[in-house]
């Protein structure tokens, strides 16, 4: 029976995967279907459009020049070879480092926003069976620090377990090749599992769990964290609509919880 539920894990995975990096994208339907949901979207729109365009500049000016300063020096043509071949994943890593440290400073300022549409989405897609659960309250500028708060503990106690993991997987890099790229690829998904438990903790969170419990359920979906992680990485490289990478995740996340989590929630 354990060896055909662990079978059953396996072969549902691809399928948690892929509908968690396609969730920030099938938001853009859902939350125009939800009625008055997209005034919701106005202020943090502007707000994702300063942090993310702030943190790129300061990573670049401040950190890009020092990436760069690091290449290897000298007219010889395999040096100039080398900085053209290098310079590019700089760049890249570079980005990739900028939208994480953008996710984490976005999702602690948009918390209470993200909340309030994350709830409005939940009470539109909830059934009926469901509803009493959530709150018809609206946007209340009181909740709004304590909101910041919480995700800022959460924020915190995640950074500490996601520098632990990297702690003990350092080891990898002594085998050559295959040890760093391991690294690298356990490193990048550790960091989508991150900002995949960033969504998902807005439900759980009117389910009144605590950390360690929400860690817990969203483990256990492991891999639709993994993909709702990469779909909201993905969704900020879009012109335009990247600037609701947040708030489009949020609500991904939401038709995630229904489908995949909250049937079996009882469970944890």
């Amino acid at each position: 029976m354990k060896q055909q539920k662990a079978i059953a894990r396996i072969t549902r995975a691809p399928g948690a995967f892929v509908s968690g990096v396609l969730a920030p994208f099938r938001a853009l339907i859902t939350s125009k279907k939800i009625p008055g949901m997209k005034r919701y979207f106005i202020i943090p729109f502007f707000l994702n459009i300063i942090l993310l365009s702030g943190t790129a500049f300061l990573a670049w000016y401040y950190i890009g020049d020092a990436l760069l300063g690091l290449l290897p020096a000298g007219d010889a043509w395999y040096l100039s070879a080398l900085r053209w071949i290098i310079s590019p994943i700089l760049a890249v890593l570079l980005f990739i480092g900028a939208i994480f440290v953008y996710s984490i400073t976005g999702s602690i300022l948009t918390a209470p926003f993200n909340d309030f549409i994350s709830a409005k989405a939940e009470r539109h897609l909830l059934s009926v069976e469901y509803k009493k659960e959530v709150s018809e309250s609206g946007f209340s500028f009181g909740d709004f620090f304590d909101d910041i708060v919480r995700v800022l503990r959460n924020t915190v106690k995640l950074l500490g377990l996601l520098l632990l993991f990297n702690l003990l997987i350092l080891f990898l890099n002594l085998v050559p090749v295959v040890g760093g790229v391991a690294y690298s690829a356990l490193s990048f998904a550790s960091a989508m599992f991150f900002l995949g438990f960033q969504f998902f903790d807005f439900p759980l969170e009117r389910r009144h769990l605590e950390f360690r419990n929400k860690l817990s359920v969203v483990w256990s979906h492991k891999f639709a964290a993994l993909g709702l992680g990469l779909g909201f990485f993905l969704i900020t490289f879009v012109p335009i609509i990247g600037f609701l990478g947040l708030n489009l995740a949020a609500v991904g996340a939401v038709e995630l919880f229904l489908k995949r989590i909250l049937p079996g929630l009882d469970a944890h």
